[in-house]
């Protein structure tokens, strides 16, 4: 496989863990990532020793919305005072029955949704049809875990708990 560089990733998000069945993530569930961005930081003292808590983790990501049914999952978990599990996978690639078949890196994201906001234009695009709604889409984490292959071999790391 090329070398990709990250401006070239295609990354998709699907709302749930697709760690507990990696192979039944279907491509219509998944939603294309526009953006994404977070950080996660320990408070370090002068001799860079982790102290305290880590730093409340925010994840934001932009998704283009293709039906009403994807972006209900997102207002159904805002309302709702619990976390959900987000899948985000890196340059997936599907089988021939629309099945998720294999990907480079992957993350699965424990949090809360706090907030969503719509954007789209009222213009038509060249077809004639309504353009697509992004939902910006903020995540309060409570754990994030990454999925990565290097030479084939899978490792795990969970960053925040």
């Amino acid at each position: 496989m090329a070398t990709l560089y990250s401006n070239e990733l295609k990354a998709f998000v699907v709302a749930e863990d697709f760690l507990e069945n990696p192979m039944s993530v279907l491509k219509e569930n998944c939603l294309t990532v526009q953006h994404f961005d977070y950080q996660c930081e320990h408070k370090r003292n002068a001799s860079g020793e982790v102290y305290g808590p880590t730093e409340p983790v925010i994840l934001k990501f932009t998704v283009r919305v293709n039906s009403p049914k994807h972006a209900k999952v997102f207002y159904s978990n805002l309302l709702s005072n619990s976390y959900f599990n987000y899948s985000f996978l890196f340059n997936a690639t599907f089988n021939a029955n629309q099945r998720l078949g294999d990907y480079e890196d992957g993350m699965v994201v424990n949090g809360y949704v706090v907030s969503v906001e719509e954007n789209y234009s009222t213009e038509k695009n060249q077809t004639g049809e309504d353009e697509q709604i992004l939902l910006d889409v903020t995540l309060l984490a409570r754990s994030v875990t990454y999925l990565g292959r290097e030479e084939q071999n899978n490792y795990k790391s969970v960053f925040v708990e």
